[in-house]
């Protein structure tokens, strides 16, 4: 089965809350993209083998996330959808 992130492929925003201060998490991508220059072409499944998460067997998409309060970066994992 194929699944796809519904916060890359623009179907939703992410609603993600700090859990220090409940301020509105922002977005800042997948966190396979920060790997290196050319992480964003790697393929997805191949980027989840070593991220040192179990997202490749959950089927989730791990999103980079900054608080602009706290000033904190925190990892948030996004289910993704079943595509056919």
């Amino acid at each position: 089965m194929k699944t796809l992130c519904p916060i890359c492929n623009g179907f939703t925003a992410l609603a993600s809350l700090c859990p220090n201060c409940s301020l509105q998490l922002q977005d800042t991508g997948r966190l396979a993209d920060y790997y290196g220059d050319y992480s964003p072409y790697r393929e997805i499944d191949d980027a989840k083998k070593d991220n040192g998460y179990p997202d490749l067997s959950l089927r989730q998409c791990m999103h980079v996330t900054w608080c602009s309060l706290c000033q904190m970066e925190q990892i948030v994992a996004v289910d993704e959808w079943a595509s056919y």
